[in-house]
């Protein structure tokens, strides 16, 4: 699949700053399963973007605007290709092999403890059970693949996806009080239980095809698209193969309609914009739009 990106942020002070230094993390991972074709970015008062790797391997961009000013815009335009079109076309390991698999994994790459071993807010060590209702349990001789497939279902139906929140909860617990969250949050329950098996498992944010945007069948004749957001879901070491994306919001494993953007423990690695600025200290009003659009509908046109 063809995408072409473009998202536009607009930060909008009620008084003048100055020495604004930006960091955004919002263009396209570039690995096997997807090819970054194109990226613009372009600043408003004129910067000049510097782009480095963080150490999870994702691509920010960093630029400064010293002199006074209310605004700052920037908008990047990303065209890439995914090629992940069948997630689950690989050799499978038996299910005797994928511990020493694993663990060899661990051994040859320290850093991926990291996805293993990480405690927080978001991603805690989980009780057996919550609210009654007992965790995934890992069972022996099961492949990995079906029981991420199955703690995702199971995740996805004990607490209900909310596209319209306006932002995730704080901490796992208020999940669970609530009953319903953001994509994240189901992300971050998600990994706390796979990270409960010694499973690697990383938080992710990226974009999706527009057509998880559009009503559904069951929507009142007329409902138009929901606003593209950036979305978030897991992904897991799988033996074998290497990482693969489970979405719990959807219940879907990830494929080439999933766009990856950042990587992290959880969503604090991964934020997609940080700002500082000298000034009054009165909060911005952050303005932000996004399309993704199929280049082929495109070309159809």
């Amino acid at each position: 699949m063809n995408y072409r990106i473009e998202r536009n942020c607009r930060i909008q002070f009620p008084s003048p700053v100055r020495e604004h230094h930006v960091q955004v993390r919002l263009a396209p991972w570039e690995d096997s399963a997807q090819a970054l074709i194109s990226l613009d970015l372009r600043v408003s008062p004129e910067a000049i973007p510097v782009a480095r790797y963080d150490g999870f391997g994702n691509l920010s961009h960093h630029f400064s605007v010293l002199d006074a000013h209310r605004a700052l815009e920037f908008k990047l335009t990303a065209d890439v290709e995914t090629r992940l079109a069948n997630p689950f076309d690989y050799e499978a390991i038996t299910p005797a092999r994928e511990r020493a698999w694993l663990a060899d994994s661990l051994h040859q790459a320290p850093r991926l403890w990291d996805f293993v071993y990480h405690q927080g807010p978001l991603t805690p060590a989980l009780p057996v059970e919550i609210s009654g209702q007992p965790l995934p349990a890992w069972r022996d001789g099961i492949p990995v693949l079906t029981q991420v497939q199955e703690a995702s279902a199971w995740v996805h139906a004990f607490t209900a996806f909310d596209p319209t929140a306006a932002s995730s909860v704080a901490t796992l617990t208020a999940l669970f009080d609530a009953g319903h969250g953001t994509a994240a949050d189901l992300a971050h329950l998600l990994i706390a239980v796979l990270r409960g098996w010694s499973c690697p498992a990383r938080f992710v944010s990226g974009y999706q095809d527009p057509a998880y945007f559009e009503p559904d069948d069951e929507a009142p004749p007329g409902t138009k698209p929901r606003p593209q957001t950036l979305h978030q879901w897991v992904e897991v070491l799988i033996p074998g193969v290497g990482w693969r994306g489970f979405d719990p919001a959807f219940a879907l494993v990830a494929d080439d309609t999933y766009i990856r953007v950042a990587v992290g423990r959880d969503a604090g690695d991964v934020s997609p914009i940080r700002h500082t600025s000298k000034g009054t200290g009165e909060p911005p009003e952050l303005i932000e739009s996004l399309s993704v659009i199929r280049l082929e509908d495109v070309a159809g046109t």
